[in-house]
């Protein structure tokens, strides 16, 4: 039986109608993908989350005024930072990494 769950905050993100909505939806993509055969057991799970019991980066939600301040853009901006260099380290570029094998042929040609 195929499950597809959805994530979301309580009275924040979709209103009754777009839930129903999200529900076809998402059953006719998965239908569409596997075929009429797992329709009647696919099942739609919207699981919303009460306001005040989830966070991001440590802090509580929802806190609007985190989410757009300086200390949430210098969390995000270290992040990048952080996610960059390790791309770098692994000899990628343009989010591509290269495996360590490819380096050291690359390394031994002449």
């Amino acid at each position: 039986m195929p499950i597809i769950n959805i994530k979301m905050i309580k009275d924040v993100v979709a209103t009754p109608e777009q839930k129903r909505e999200l529900i076809t939806r998402m059953t006719d993509t998965f239908v569409a993908v596997l075929g009429d055969v797992v329709r009647p057991f696919t099942y739609v799970v919207i699981d919303e989350t009460p306001a005040g019991q989830w966070g991001i980066a440590g802090v509580p939600m929802p806190d609007l005024e985190y989410l757009i301040s300086d200390k949430h853009s210098e969390v995000i901006h270290k992040a990048n930072d952080i996610m960059r260099a390790a791309v770098e380290q692994q000899g990628g570029k343009g989010g591509q990494a290269t495996s360590t094998a490819e380096r050291a042929a690359r390394e031994s040609r002449p």
